[in-house]
């Protein structure tokens, strides 16, 4: 690896100082080094230590590119990668950050490992979404956690019917529904009472936004099959949401198609780093000493 790009979450002081300092140590070791514009400019990176490029394009001419902020950041640096396969690693400085997954502190050591070829690599699944109205195609997009449908500002209760490779599954009443990949059964599907669903896995989770009956539990179904959300027509204000960042007027009868796409993200870690310490930090899960001692 030798071109490495940097795509920072700009509204933070930490993470542009981490720019800064990560982008200096990378032109020391003889790296090249590609920012967005507004990075180098708010971040005060000279223009010997990295070029200064839009953020769409950092991904172009890179081997890496490292994200550094909090989830949000990541997922707009996975559109900015589209459908290249340049990888990405992750550098939290937000609250949680299961998608920026590396310390600051652990930054440049994970860095380093990474650059020596000591990393593990992994292919994350991603969800290619569709809005068919009136039996025309008036949306495809791409999202890495989530698409979901819901209803806007009223407390009223949308309809929805599910169906999976055309067949029929159920029917339901609730705030909205969430479609999810492995990577955001962490994120909002979480909040809404999903369960956590490895990366590795090839699924797709249909989590119900406060369902007006019990009966309407989260599901995983198959990731190959493609999943298909028929609006009632209730005349409600509904919404498709897309990886929480852009939004999508849907009207009665829209039909929202959900499937894997044929593209996948590839994202590296650091060798010793494996899902479930992930887990374990993020979500402080509770561990006794006494069994670390004998194993």
């Amino acid at each position: 690896m030798k071109n490495i790009g940097i795509i920072t979450k700009r509204s933070d002081p930490m993470a542009l100082e981490a720019s800064a300092q990560l982008a200096s140590w990378l032109h020391e070791n003889g790296l090249k080094v590609t920012v967005s514009i507004e990075t180098a400019r708010d971040a005060g990176i000279d223009r010997d230590i990295a070029s200064g490029v839009p953020q769409s394009k950092i991904p172009v001419d890179c081997d890496l590119v490292v994200v550094i902020g909090g989830d949000g950041t990541f997922i707009a640096a996975t559109r900015a990668v589209g459908d290249r396969n340049t990888p990405l690693m992750g550098v939290n400085v937000g609250r949680l950050g299961f998608l920026t997954e590396v310390a600051m502190d652990q930054m440049i050591s994970t860095l380093s490992q990474i650059l020596s070829g000591r990393y593990n690599e992994e292919y994350r699944t991603l969800l290619d979404v569709a809005v068919v109205r009136n039996g025309e195609q008036v949306l495809k997009t791409r999202v890495l956690n989530d698409a979901v449908v819901h209803k806007e500002a009223l407390a009223r209760m949308m309809e929805c019917n599910v169906a999976i490779d055309d067949v029929f599954a159920f029917s339901t009443r609730s705030d909205g529904l969430i479609l999810s990949t492995p990577t955001g059964s962490t994120a909002y599907a979480l909040s809404a009472g999903g369960p956590i669903i490895h990366p590795a896995l090839d699924a797709i989770l249909l989590v119900p936004i406060c369902p007006h009956t019990l009966a309407n539990r989260p599901i995983a179904v198959p990731g190959n099959g493609c999943v298909t959300v028929t609006l009632a027509h209730d005349g409600l204000d509904r919404l498709l949401t897309l990886d929480g960042q852009a939004g999508f007027a849907l009207f009665d009868g829209d039909k929202v198609l959900v499937r894997q796409s044929r593209h996948k993200l590839r994202v590296l870690h650091a060798e010793d780093r494996d899902y479930f310490s992930v887990l374990r930090d993020k979500l402080h899960w509770w561990e006794n000493p006494a069994y670390r001692r004998h194993t």
